[in-house]
């Protein structure tokens, strides 16, 4: 019964690793989008486009004053 148990939370953790946004692969690599999805904004993987805040009848998390310091560690980083 324990293993079962460790291998479906196992299971979990992967599914939840590989679906989240944050980690998606694909065109959300570049600093702006990874900054949106850490405040909680999204980013699309399959066509890079991201937004915080509400855009285009969408809402999502984030504050400018969160991205811009978000972008300022990021480049302090460099």
């Amino acid at each position: 019964m324990m293993k079962m148990l460790a291998a479906l939370s196992t299971f979990a953790i992967i599914i939840f690793a590989l679906a989240s946004p944050a980690l998606a692969q694909g065109k959300c690599t570049n600093i702006k989008a990874k900054c949106a999805v850490e405040i909680g904004g999204q980013c699309d993987p399959k066509t890079g486009r991201w937004f915080y805040g509400c855009w285009e009848g969408k809402c999502a998390g984030g504050t400018t004053q969160a991205f811009i310091a978000c972008l300022d560690r990021a480049n302090a980083k460099r």
